[in-house]
């Protein structure tokens, strides 16, 4: 349960900020404009939706933390793409845009399940304030410092390290 919400804040930590740096990605980098931001915007909802009927459908692995660790990885290398993504190449931050979406909808789907299963009833209430208000905690403070960060060395800078970490945790947690 620790190393679940260790990941969970990390996650937080990185992809919140890079979710609220999509402005910058789009104007600084992209070159784009209103219409260019509300398209990553939709493509990120539109992967979420379909990532959770997906799931639906499917039901993950039989052992559901890999599916919510194929679900990080896959999250990771979403983002790791975004950050990569040429100036040029605005349809593959779409495109990479809306697999992070559906990967994170594969991550978080099953988590609730596994604690569920995991935590005695008596202490779930607990368990799950604490994962509730623990992880998002986090994300203050990685914008905090994203936004000194993406000002000195790009906003892509962050969606790549916040990528990568995401992509290695859950690969080490495999």
């Amino acid at each position: 349960l620790m190393a679940i919400l260790v990941m969970a804040t990390a996650i937080n930590f990185f992809l919140t900020a890079a979710l609220s740096l999509m402005p910058i990605l789009v104007t600084k980098h992209f070159g784009g404009a209103a219409m260019h931001l509300a398209s990553l915007s939709s493509a990120f909802g539109i992967g979420i939706i379909a990532g959770g009927m997906a799931l639906g459908v499917w039901g993950g692995f039989r052992r559901r933390m890999q599916t919510s660790l194929t679900g990080i990885v896959g999250l990771g290398l979403g983002f790791l793409l975004i950050g990569m993504t040429p100036a040029t190449m605005f349809w593959m931050a779409l495109t990479s845009t809306i697999a992070a979406a559906v990967m994170s909808s594969m991550a978080n789907g099953p988590l609730m399940a596994v604690l569920q299963t995991t935590v005695a009833p008596a202490m779930q209430g607990r368990v799950f304030t604490l994962m509730g208000s623990m992880a998002p905690a986090i994300s203050p403070l990685g914008l905090a410092i994203a936004g000194p960060v993406a000002d000195r060395l790009g906003v892509q800078v962050w969606y790549i390290v916040g990528g990568a970490v995401c992509t290695g945790m859950g690969i080490l947690a495999f």
